[in-house]
């Protein structure tokens, strides 16, 4: 669980306008919402196609963001958009890009 300090940060971060929301999907579970920061712009190579890659960071947290040890990452997925103010599409979970006991960087395609 992420300690308050790192909740007292994700608050400052949605006051500055620096997360954005975005929908959690775990694989058998109920969607939910939450805050992250979302960095884009590096590019994947997929088959036939570039597809843009996603990080987000979240709360190392069950109920305020994700808790990467019960993230199944072949199967959750999360709505985001490609570009900051476009339409969410369901994008799944690649890596988990670092983690401690605040904060889980998690990328996406």
């Amino acid at each position: 669980m992420a300690s308050d300090r790192a909740k007292r940060e994700l608050a400052a971060y949605k006051r500055q306008g620096r997360t954005e929301a975005v929908v959690y999907r775990p694989a058998g579970g109920t969607a939910r919402t939450i805050d992250a920061l979302v960095r884009r712009g590096r590019r994947e190579q997929a088959v036939n196609a570039t597809k843009a890659g996603i990080e987000i960071a979240v709360l190392n947290d069950a109920t305020l963001g994700i808790a990467p040890a019960s993230m199944n990452k072949g199967s959750d997925q999360v709505d985001v958009a490609e570009r900051f103010g476009g339409s969410p599409q369901s994008r799944r979970f690649t890596e988990i890009v670092e983690q401690d006991a605040d904060w889980a960087t998690l990328e996406v395609l």
